[in-house]
């Protein structure tokens, strides 16, 4: 039992660490989408990289009215 909680733990902690390195820093440059590697479907996908916050902006502002 101990066992299997220790590498859970562990496994934990690589992803963590993964996920710490390969996140990086943010930045507003363009990044691309790789399709395959060379082929790069960043300008092809570029105007729906906004979709998401323009479809939940009806929501957050109901949520900031009701918040008050």
């Amino acid at each position: 039992m101990r066992r299997s909680v220790v590498r859970v733990l562990a496994g934990g902690v690589i992803a963590a660490a993964a996920l710490g390195l390969g996140g990086g820093v943010a930045s507003a440059d363009e990044v691309p989408i790789w399709v395959v590697p060379g082929v790069d479907a960043g300008p092809l996908l570029d105007p729906t990289i906004g979709l998401p916050t323009t479809a939940l902006a009806p929501v957050y502002g109901l949520l900031t009215e009701l918040a008050g």
